[in-house]
């Protein structure tokens, strides 16, 4: 080890640190050389203690890092955001500093923008963000363009029986202790770095004296426990400081060096001057904290930097942060412009904070920021006050230490927590929070971090844990990591309200109640008033309720027994720190209160609010490798499966703890708190989903563009004729204004809601419920939808088919017996004694592998663990206890109770099975000693061995027995040839071809008959040369929905995919079995491992004929294109998407667009086949029912939960009806909905361009629409039409051809041009023929009173026709709704609107209603000639729009898949 680390050393100081040197050597943070996803905890394969399909092979993830992160950080790929490299952006920190007016560094002009990101950076630029420095949440040197390793962690892991389950640089080499002998420790920094991705700042030349302390750290008592955290300096300096402009008499090296001593004494001494100093001047004390005499403190460390770029990795997020000050003059000069612009600057500034930034705000550097801007590459923009308090601790304390320092190597060395030059003494913490993530500005580096990984380097030293935090730390450690709670910020009921009320939609309804009112249009008016305040008050319940149900959700708090000051007390959960040691087994404890480490005793979790799967997982204490292993993984925010077995998370429920012998309680020590942990990342990542980038809801705002440029256009005509016609410049501007309102309806937002809140009240009638309304009409879009397997596509439980016992045939031959389907005639005898003959032995051995060879748990007499073990064990019919005192297990009991003997051994309590005399017919004798088994020791399953391992002991007889079980082709390995059967791949092969699972048992008995060696022995000796005993067959059964829903999908040209963890033939046949596959011909894909030059690395094998191979990458398989279908098992997957994959991408495509069943695929590796997909242009939907899919969930377009787990709560859609039939509920309310927004949307555009024509053509006679015209126009007919058009069910079959979300292309918009001109046309005749009869009353030109004239009612006559029969022509029914006869409140609301424009056409004008509307006279005739003109205005309406939309339907496809697929249909063809 001394050689590598003075090799390492070497090559540092040379500069050739291998990350800068090669960026393709970059890891994956789902590997296990670096780090995983997520700020937040996140577990690595840890199939061993929960696994839904257990030994199928692929890695389930106990905290799958899609989970905990909810977002994984391509691994598969390089997903440059901005251009450049992480290396070229970081190389020389203190080199590459940015001035506030240059810009930050030279780069290359070519960017090579990976097409999975699309920024939307304002503030900062491009060139900005990718040249700033960068910081991870993760202390690995990541960031959003690192190329990751393409293999996962589970594939990187050792085996169990290793040291550590981590291939990282282990801190056992690099220990905290051994820093004080060795200068190559992790410990030691060397002072002259010149590495190229360097964290730390450029050093003086001149020498720095070495610091030693203590090795304890901050949970010493000794260390730092003076309350007062104002430097004693800054008491004896006083007034002259404040003073003082400069630099000079920093307070940082002193305040530092009051650290490095460890007298009591001393500190004592310190407290008393900081007690005395603070009563005196606390004046002076407030006024350093202003970020201006931030260098009195750090003048060895000035702050320089002017941006710096974050990488939130759980959310693959890059977000740009700014530092700023308040510009005094600028400030009191906007409170001017607000004041005089009558608060519309205020509101443009609340709207698009851009411009306040622009405003007042100067750029200052991060460490001397009051307030930083930060800018997400999504598009959002905030803007957060910095905070400062008095903190004066060293930074390891509140900031973990970089990786960088960790590996540094040179002569001065420095002990954790005690200030020195690589570990500065903080005085003022700078700090704020953005998202439920703490930043804190580091001095070393000159930025700003987070501390989500921080770890006591102490933690390794048990018995220093065991003893408990100081006072003093608990108060340190509450400043620099915040409470323990995950409580959110629920606004006010004021705060919403007013958020609500200056929202830019309620804003122009203000602007138009005020305009109307000024008009003196009193009703209209006070009517749209009331609507707006109803809607701001509904909003305001529903947004109250929403967030107090999350709150509700997130918050807990219970009271928990902790020691501090090495005594016991109950104090809140909220007042948890990390470090703090607290008891597990209290009873009133049922739920841990944050992510912990067992110390002490063994308890059993349900972790379904993180995994979604109610299995019971077994915990056991940690050791000193634990902790070792926590300190290492913590480096890179991934847990090991080594780590996991002893970590207990945030939000799991306890089920069973058990108290050491000779111990009072079973205790835990707290590690992360808050939203640190991963029940706070889960939390976080449901109050920020990522952004609905959906084409509608894009295209509906340049429709509305388009809207406006059409009501300018009619302003400008109207000024022009107004000022022809002489009105006045008051009526001219009222006028002028009212168009806006009327081609921009106040109404226009509301009713594209309207079909979406109808589609999520049927949605809920039927047992799915969404979180996020805007994915209903995503839902409508869907291309291709993938199903997880187990529990989706297949019932959640195994059934056991039957059992094959392996027999002997003759001399040293075995074969399998028959299909055995219960137990009874497996081992037909009354005691397990009775063996008459090789095969009753042979037999016997085989059912106390079925008896024993499991992981369950007994909890309040309920068995509880893996559903596959349950089936096995239920199927032996015999009884578990794990109190073995009640029976005779006497040679087992008296080993285990040799105290001076076997010490070690004394807490463990074996678990016992014997016969179920209650059932009747059990056929073994209750009381018989050989009936009576005692599991003394298992080892669990690993998802990388794929197999589990029990100890049996009798107890009559004194042996042990070993069995197995596990993957068929993982057994057979491990077994003694010759004891294989014949048949032994025919029946796999056989069964796994009809969609049975096969696991395989084997077993033998061990060479030494006593305790000990069962104990000492290790997993390696147990799982060699074992006897092959036979096979259990399982049947996973499909679920009823399942054909008919797959069926229905494939008719509706939706493409469906199998995306599993289970084993590819498995998948294959439940395919097959599901018509979900239809090709004749399946190829799975083998990795060539002796690929020569010019051959294929991955070969496409038939699965019925291995000699059938297909080659993708030759032109000649476009002959055969729709005959078959592929098979992608997860090795593969990684190989075909991997960075330095040779592949073409051709290649890939066409693997994407055939393959329709994924096998063995991991959590990370489902949302990167989701993510994969997208980018060709696929709307993808996946479905699924744990939180293994729960990154699939959340990456895809839709995601439909199955499971009522809090961890799926996060995804858009979740089913309280557990099978998939649910998809096409949201498919069919999906399209119903987007069609309804899409009708609504047009039809709202129409009713503003025929009131719009209408005032028009009055504008220019110098009148206008009367206010009750306008009144029972908006209110009675044009609302109630509205809703009852969006009231339309969804239709009963999906229709092959999806529904448009392009509002803004020429088939839409061309249509709605001819519509507007028919309107205009239809307005225009009548009003130009009534100019020409005998009763014609000419309007009175400027009259507002007055605005009765032929003009004013013949075009309130034609326009009411109008608006009722455009509804009908727009009111969409099959394919995608339901036909308009079925809406009867629709056909109710129009015949009642029809009839009543036809009565109001023969009032009479003289009586109150005729008053009422300012009617006049009209003659009969025309108003017959009115109703038929109505008619044929309807038919015109009907066919010429649709006549022009045919013109313009698209010939090309802008989406990827389509284009690939139409150009192998020409080329096949050709």
């Amino acid at each position: 080890m001394q050689e590598m680390n003075s090799s390492r050393t070497s090559e540092d100081r040379h500069g050739t640190n291998s990350h800068t040197r090669n960026p393709e050597n970059r890891f994956s943070f789902s590997s296990a050389q670096s780090g995983s996803t997520a700020a937040t905890l996140t577990s690595a394969s840890n199939a061993e203690q929960n696994h839904t399909e257990p030994y199928a092979g692929a890695a389930f993830e106990t905290v799958p890092s899609s989970i905990v992160s909810f977002h994984h950080p391509h691994s598969f790929q390089s997903s440059s955001v901005l251009g450049g490299s992480v290396t070229s952006s970081t190389m020389g920190r203190r080199g590459r500093r940015s001035g506030e007016g240059d810009a930050l560094v030279e780069r290359p002009v070519a960017h090579s923008r990976s097409p999975s990101r699309n920024p939307h950076f304002r503030l900062f630029t491009e060139d900005q963000i990718a040249d700033a420095e960068g910081v991870a949440s993760t202390l690995e040197a990541t960031d959003y363009d690192t190329n990751w390793d393409s293999t996962p962690a589970y594939e990187q892991q050792i085996l169990e029986g290793s040291r550590f389950s981590s291939r990282r640089n282990s801190l056992r080499s690099h220990s905290v202790r051994s820093s004080i002998f060795s200068r190559s420790s992790y410990d030691s920094v060397d002072r002259d770095n010149s590495r190229g991705r360097s964290l730390s700042r450029t050093r003086p030349l001149h020498p720095q004296p070495t610091y030693h302390s203590s090795v304890h750290s901050s949970s010493s008592s000794s260390r730092y426990s003076t309350r007062d955290r104002i430097p004693s300096e800054l008491e004896d300096q006083g007034d002259e400081m404040l003073n003082d402009g400069s630099s000079n008499g920093s307070l940082a090296r002193s305040g530092s060096e009051d650290f490095l001593y460890d007298d009591g004494d001393n500190l004592s001494g310190q407290d008393d001057t900081h007690t005395n100093g603070h009563h005196k001047k606390p004046i002076y004390h407030a006024e350093y904290l202003q970020p201006r005499y931030h260098e009195k403190f750090y003048s060895n460390l000035p702050a320089k930097l002017y941006y710096q770029r974050f990488y939130v990795a759980e959310e693959d997020l890059v977000i740009g942060i700014g530092g700023f000050r308040t510009a005094k003059f600028r400030l009191y000069l906007y409170y001017l412009l607000c004041f005089f612009s009558l608060g519309m600057v205020y509101l443009l500034v609340r709207w698009i904070p851009y411009y306040r930034v622009k405003l007042y705000g100067v750029k200052v550097p991060l460490g001397k920021a009051e307030w930083v801007v930060l800018e997400s590459e999504l598009g959002d923009f905030s803007i957060v006050d910095v905070e400062r308090e008095w903190y004066n601790r060293p930074m390891s304390t509140v900031l973990p230490i970089t990786k960088e320092h960790m590996e540094d190597r040179g002569g001065t060395s420095f002990s954790f927590h005690h200030a020195g030059y690589l570990n500065p003494n903080i005085p003022i913490l700078v700090s704020f929070e953005y998202r439920y993530i703490t930043f804190i500005y580091s001095p070393l580096e000159d930025v700003f971090r987070s501390n989500n990984n921080w770890t006591d380097s102490d933690w390794v030293d048990l018995p220093t844990v065991y003893s408990g935090l100081s006072s003093g730390t608990c108060e340190d450690r509450i400043l620099a990591f915040g409470r323990n709670s995950i409580n959110l910020k629920v606004k006010t009921t004021s705060q919403v309200l007013f958020d609500e009320a200056l929202h830019p939609f309620y804003i122009f309804q203000l602007f138009s109640i005020l305009l109307w009112s000024a008009d003196q249009y009193y009703y209209y008016a006070a009517c749209i008033f009331v609507i707006s305040l109803l809607s701001i008050v509904d909003t305001l319940i529903e947004t109250k309720k929403t967030s107090q149900r999350l709150a509700e959700m997130s918050h807990f708090n219970c009271d928990v027994r902790v020691l501090r000051e090495e005594f016991w007390t109950h104090i809140s959960s909220s007042e948890l720190v990390p470090g703090d040691i607290y008891e597990v087994s209290d009873p009133a404890l049922t739920i841990f209160p944050c992510d912990s480490i067992l110390l002490s005793g063994d308890c059993i979790v349900n972790e379904s609010m993180l995994t979604g799967e109610s299995v019971p997982v077994s915990k056991i204490p940690a050791t000193e490798d634990t902790m070792y292993q926590l300190l290492d993984d913590f480096k890179d925010t991934q847990i090991s499966a080594h780590l996991s077995k002893s970590f207990l998370f945030n939000g799991t429920k306890i089920i069973r703890t058990r108290i050491p012998k000779g111990q009072s309680a079973a205790l835990a020590m707290v590690v992360r708190t808050g939203f640190s942990t991963t029940k706070g990342s889960l939390i976080r990542s449901m109050v920020f989903p990522k952004p609905t980038n959906f084409k509608f809801y894009r295209d509906s705002f340049k429709y509305i563009g388009f809207m406006t440029m059409v009501a300018l256009l009619g302003f400008s005509i109207s000024c022009i004729r107004f000022i022809r016609i002489g009105l006045d410049k008051k009526t001219m501007i009222f006028r002028a204004l009212d168009i806006i309102t009327v081609v921009v309806p106040p109404a226009l937002p509301a009713t594209l809601t309207i079909g979406t809140n109808f589609a999520l009240g049927r949605l809920k009638g039927k047992n799915i419920f969404c979180i996020s309304p805007t994915k209903v009409n995503v839902g409508g879009k869907l291309d291709v939808i993938a199903f997880d397997k187990t529990g989706t596509l297949t019932e959640d439980g195994l059934d056991i088919l039957g059992v094959h016992v392996s027999e002997p045939s003759s001399h040293n031959l075995f074969s399998f017996g028959e299909l055995q389907q219960n137990a009874q005639q497996v081992f037909p005898k009354f005691s397990l004694n009775d063996c008459s003959s090789p095969n009753d032995l042979r037999a016997k051995n085989f059912f106390i592998a079925l008896l024993t060879c499991h992981s369950l748990r007994l909890v309040d007499n309920e068995l509880l663990g893996d559903p596959l073990d349950f089936k096995m064990f239920q199927f032996t019919g015999w009884s578990y206890e794990e109190d073995f005192q009640e029976h005779a297990f006497h040679s087992l009991y008296d080993q285990r109770h040799e105290g001076d003997i076997f010490p070690e051994n004394s807490d463990i309590i074996p678990a016992v099975v014997h016969p179920n005399s209650n059932l009747p017919n059990n056929r073994f004798t209750d009381n018989d000693p050989h009936n009576f088994l005692g599991i003394v020791r298992s080892f669990e399953f690993l998802s990388k061995l794929r197999r589990m391992s029990v100890i049996v002991k009798p107890s009559s007889d004194n042996v042990f027995w070993a069995f197995t079980k596990g993957a068929p082709e993982v057994i057979s390995e491990i077994c003694n040839k010759s004891t294989l059967p014949k048949n032994y791949d025919e029946l796999i092969h056989k069964y796994t071809h009809t969609g049975y699972r096969v696991i395989a048992c084997a077993g033998k008995t061990l060479p030494k008959r006593t305790w000990l060696y069962s104990q000492k022995v290790t997993r390696e000796e147990v799982e060699c040369n074992l006897e092959f005993l036979g096979f259990i067959v399982f049947e996973n059964k499909l679920k009823d929905a399942t054909a008919g829903t797959l069926e229905t999908l494939r008719e509706a040209n939706i493409r469906t995919i199998m995306c599993t963890g289970d084993n590819v033939l498995t998948a294959i046949s439940v395919g097959r079995e599901s018509c979900l596959i239809d090709a004749p011909r399946v190829y799975i894909s083998h990795i060539n491992e002796g690929a020569r030059i010019g051959e294929p690395s991955i070969l496409w094998r038939n699965v019925d004929n291995y000699e059938d191979t297909l080659a993708l990458d030759e032109p000649q398989f476009a002959d055969t294109f729709e005959d078959y279908t592929l098979a992608v098992t997860g090795d593969v997957f990684r190989l075909l998407f991997d960075n330095e994959s040779r592949l073409p991408e051709s290649y890939r495509d066409t693997v994407l667009l055939k393959a329709c069943i994924y096998a063995r695929m991991s959590p990370d590796e489902k949302h990167e086949l989701m993510e994969r997909l997208q980018k060709l242009d696929y709307v993808v939907g996946f479905c699924g029912d744990g939180a293994n899919d729960c990154g699939a969930l959340k990456a895809a377009d839709i995601g439909i939960s199955l499971s009522e787990a809090e961890a799926s709560v996060a995804a858009p859609f979740t089913s309280q009806i557990f099978d998939i039939s649910c998809v096409l509920n949201v498919i069919e309310e999906g399209r119903a909905s987007l069609v309804t927004s899409f009708a609504c949307f047009q039809y709202m555009s129409l009713y503003s361009a025929i009131q719009f024509i209408s005032i028009t053509i009055l504008y220019c006679r110098g009148s206008n629409l009367g206010d009750f015209q306008f009144l029972f126009i908006d209110l009675l007919l044009i609302v109630p039409i509205a809703i009852f058009m969006s009231w339309t069910k969804p239709y009963h079959k999906i229709a092959k051809k999806k529904p448009s979300a392009n509002l803004v292309s020429p088939k839409i918009l061309v249509p709605l041009c001819v519509s507007i001109f028919l309107c205009f046309l239809f307005q225009a005749i009548p009003w130009l023929m009534v100019q020409k009869t005998k009763w014609y009353i000419k309007p009175v030109v400027g009259s507002d009173d007055a605005v009765q004239s032929s003009d004013n009612t013949v075009l309130f006559f034609v326009s009411n026709f109008q608006y009722i029969l455009c509804a009908v022509v727009l009111s969409v029914g099959p394919p995608y709704r339901e036909p308009m006869s079925k809406n009867i409140g629709f056909i109710v609301d129009v015949v009642i609107s029809l009839l009543f424009s036809i009565k109001l056409m023969f009032v009479n004008p003289s009586s109150f209603v005729g008053n009422l509307f300012q009617l006049t006279n009209t003659s009969k005739k025309f108003k017959f000639f009115i109703m038929s003109w109505a008619v044929i205005n309807y038919y015109a309406q009907l066919h010429f729009p649709n006549y022009f939309k045919g013109l313009f339907r698209k010939k090309c496809s802008s989406k990827r898949y389509k284009n690939i697929l139409r150009d192998q249909n020409v080329s096949l063809s050709a």
